[in-house]
């Protein structure tokens, strides 16, 4: 094992391999929207990962237990409920997945005020470049479909922004158990989400396409199981300055996945202001490396 903990080009590998399935996910997402209702098919989703993943971990102590329900209404309906939404909003898959960058930008900010965790010149630089972007694409009309997928994707980046917060105060469970335990304590979140929009199982039987059930499959197996868990690993024995600056590559290899599949077209202009997001959170993470 510790031969390969200190292989360079192995770590690299395993950050590579999570980049491209949390970059596919966005796109087989869409995939199963197009047929799923949105809380139904998050409702699957989880129910699947919990019932993988809960037999291999520990149950969650009680000094635990309200930190997993907070992170857990934070997460599910917050910011998987949201991402669903938008990706159901749009056909802009490739600007719902730069959007979802924001999510660290967000966790700094939120870090500043819950915490007093006072960000240097650098970090404010980024942010501030970061979030103009945002504004530019939420001004700019004409390189996005539905503002309001904006809107939505937007508020799923800062659940998922706090989401990083609050998961650093769960203390007695394993990566695997916070996926399984937060997946378990958010279906009662979901399944009132799906009464209140009239969603109901039996549409299951509607379901079409064997791509619909595949895409389904890969989002619990390759996304939520394989990328989380690899990631996991990667952040307990690497150098986190090392490995985070590559997550910058998921929104553009997402982009680049959806406009083949989804024949979305890549404007200069959106290609631009993307360029601008990206780099600003990438001086964040400078920073970040700077600070150490």
């Amino acid at each position: 094992m510790q031969k390969l903990i200190d292989n360079k080009i192995f770590i690299l590998g395993c950050v590579l391999l999570v980049i491209v399935l949390w970059a596919m996910n966005f796109v087989f997402i869409k995939f199963v929207l197009l047929e799923f209702n949105v809380y139904t098919a998050l409702f699957l989703r989880l129910t699947l990962v919990s019932l993988i993943l809960l037999p291999f971990v520990k149950a969650p102590k009680l000094e635990d237990i309200l930190m997993i329900f907070l992170t857990s209404l934070v997460l599910v309906p917050g910011h998987y409920g949201l991402l669903f939404l938008s990706l159901k909003l749009t056909t802009n898959v490739g600007v719902i997945s730069v959007v979802m960058q924001l999510a660290i930008p967000f966790s700094i900010l939120l870090s500043w005020f819950i915490f007093k965790d006072s960000p240097g010149k650098m970090k404010l630089t980024g942010l501030f470049i970061a979030f103009s972007g945002i504004i530019v694409l939420f001004y700019e009309p004409s390189m996005f479909d539905n503002i309001w997928a904006l809107l939505v994707g937007t508020a799923s980046a800062f659940f998922l922004g706090l989401y990083f917060i609050l998961v650093k105060k769960i203390k007695y469970l394993s990566p695997f158990g916070i996926i399984a335990y937060t997946s378990l304590f958010g279906l009662p979140f979901l399944y009132i989400l799906m009464v209140l929009n009239n969603e109901s199982f039996s549409s299951i039987l509607d379901i079409e396409h064997n791509i619909t059930w595949f895409s389904l499959l890969f989002t619990v197996i390759g996304s939520s199981i394989m990328g989380h868990g690899l990631w996991a690993w990667l952040i307990k024995y690497q150098d986190i300055s090392f490995i985070t600056p590559f997550l910058l590559l998921v929104p553009v290899l997402a982009v680049m996945i959806s406009s083949i599949v989804f024949g979305e077209i890549l404007t200069f202009e959106f290609l631009l202001i993307s360029s601008v997001i990206i780099f600003g959170i990438f001086l964040v993470f400078i920073a970040k490396k700077e600070n150490k």
